[in-house]
């Protein structure tokens, strides 16, 4: 049995069931903008609406100044970093 992905793809094109994920052109937030049209999104994670409040943003930003911004390793192998 042959598997030919572009044949695959095209044919989800053709049938208009190919998905891609939208990009997102404003940040997270309960109205975003996608193909510079603005939406709701019901779907986001922000419901206490914190994302972008400007003391956690400055919190972020003082954590990757002391901490960095890399996971490192696996907490088994490497363990986890103090408070």
């Amino acid at each position: 049995m042959s598997f030919d992905l572009s044949a695959r793809l095209a044919a989800r094109r053709a049938d208009n069931l190919y998905r891609q994920r939208p990009l997102l052109e404003s940040p997270q937030g309960p109205q975003v903008v996608v193909d510079g049209q603005p939406l709701l999104a019901f779907c986001n994670n922000d419901y206490l609406g914190l994302a972008n409040h400007p003391q956690v943003i400055e919190a972020w930003q003082a954590g990757a100044s002391r901490w960095g911004v890399g996971g490192g390793a696996s907490h088994l192998v490497i363990g986890h970093s103090g408070p």
